[in-house]
């Protein structure tokens, strides 16, 4: 698939599978391929360009309400009190599944549509993960006034369009285009006008046709005009454009990709400078320990003779023996996560397991009335195979210099993009 530079690639839902479209939003976009694929996973195509990506109706709730305020910064607040209202509040996963989309103000009151995307199940997001999510009919442009019904990923959905935006959206109860379609539609609209947030009452609808055998027929259009109470017409299908600025919306698997991509940047970094940084720290660490030593030993020397002044160096002496543990160059964090680094298993090319995440955390705790101090290490990490992480697990268990960690090894868990990733905890206490 060709693409000019610059170009930015749409992921938009079509009449009965994922269309392909590409351009920019000043040229306007071209519909490069157009598949009969429900899920988006199943567009194996080559894409080139940034993708963006409308969610389709099927996946989301649209629920206006008209805001007794005009101060913007608590519109948000109050959406997501209208969809707790109104039982649909977004699951809590991680992503950002809700937005909010002003419209109008009038006097002391603002309109808005509140939005609520389903989290996508699995095969629902393309292989390639989107830059940017928006709403498929906020992708479409709308006339202002006037029921638009189309044709989306084998469903029949509908709109009401608003200036810059869509005001509500829905899929029809059935798969056809006919008298039930028509009075869901009817329902939907005597609903919103009751609400106060639809007015005037609209007076005519548009069948947005694809060029394909699902087109509406004259007689669904007479068959759903009858369920509807208006005339209905039928048009051609305009090409998609690209909202700016676009949703908030986010799945929570593309944030976690996100995330673990802005930080891979930085693991290797982290792991290559800890193992440069080890020996200039380990020397320092030495040093100051042989110095602070010396020190003990001379005060001790002089506790006979310092008479009351004893005392207060003894009070010192204490406060050091209750510290020494956390300096413990044993278990020092850049100490153990070199002896845990050097317990990769290697190839002849490289390390089949990568560390992502290495946490390690020495603590002194009361315990059973005396002061005890807790050592606890999380390695997370992942590999292509599953074979390199068992090897690394054994190593770790027999490495000699770890002998003192109690290690629990979770069964490791493949990924989304087909890698196996892994975690292990353990425990030394002292």
């Amino acid at each position: 698939m060709s693409a000019k530079k610059g170009d930015l690639c749409l992921f938009l839902p079509g009449a009965e599978g994922w269309e392909i479209w590409n351009g920019t939003a000043a040229e306007g976009f071209q519909l490069q391929l157009s598949t009969e694929h429900l899920l988006a996973l199943e567009v194996t195509e080559k894409i080139t360009g940034p993708v963006q990506m409308a969610l389709p109706v099927r996946q989301l709730s649209a629920l206006p309400f008209k805001a007794q305020t005009e101060d913007l910064s608590i519109l948000e607040d109050l959406a997501m009190m209208h969809l707790e209202k109104n039982g649909t509040r977004p699951a809590l996963d991680g992503g950002q599944l809700s937005d909010h989309f002003v419209y109008g103000k009038s006097g002391e009151e603002t309109l808005l549509t509140a939005v609520v995307l389903n989290p996508p199940q699995e095969g629902q997001l393309p292989r390639r993960s989107p830059q940017a999510f928006d709403l498929s009919p906020r992708c479409l442009p709308l006339p202002e006034g006037k029921v638009v019904v189309w044709r989306e990923l084998g469903r029949w959905v509908f709109a009401i369009g608003r200036p810059g935006g869509v005001l509500y959206f829905q899929c029809f109860s059935g798969d056809r285009l006919d008298e039930r379609g028509g009075n869901d539609v009817r329902l939907a609209l005597t609903q919103l006008q009751l609400q106060g947030v639809l007015a005037p009452f609209p007076d005519e609808v548009v069948v947005w046709s694809h060029g394909s055998a699902t087109d509406a027929r004259p007689e669904e259009l007479e068959s759903f005009s009858r369920g509807l109470g208006l005339s209905a017409s039928s048009a051609p299908k305009p090409a998609p454009s690209w909202p700016a600025p676009p949703s908030r919306l986010l799945p929570a698997d593309v944030r976690a990709e996100r995330m673990e991509k802005k930080n891979q940047r930085n693991r290797n970094l982290m792991v290559a400078a800890a193992v440069i940084a080890y020996v200039g720290l380990v020397s320092f660490l030495f040093f100051n320990l042989k110095s602070v030593e010396e020190k003990v030993t001379i005060a001790q020397k002089k506790l006979t003779s310092l008479g009351p002044e004893a005392l207060k160096l003894q009070i010192h002496q204490d406060k050091w023996d209750e510290l020494a543990p956390v300096v413990d160059n044993e278990f020092y964090p850049y100490e153990v996560l070199y002896r845990i680094y050097k317990a990769l298993p290697n190839t002849k090319t490289e390390r089949n397991v990568r560390l992502t995440h290495v946490e390690v955390i020495n603590q002194s705790k009361d315990v059973d009335g005396g002061r005890q101090m807790i050592r606890e290490v999380t390695v997370k990490g992942q590999a292509p195979e599953n074979a390199p992480i068992g090897e690394y697990n054994d190593s770790l268990i027999k490495a000699a210099e770890l002998e003192d960690f109690k290690w629990l090894m979770q069964t490791p868990t493949k990924t989304r993009n087909g890698d196996w990733s892994f975690i292990y905890t353990a425990e030394v206490q002292n």
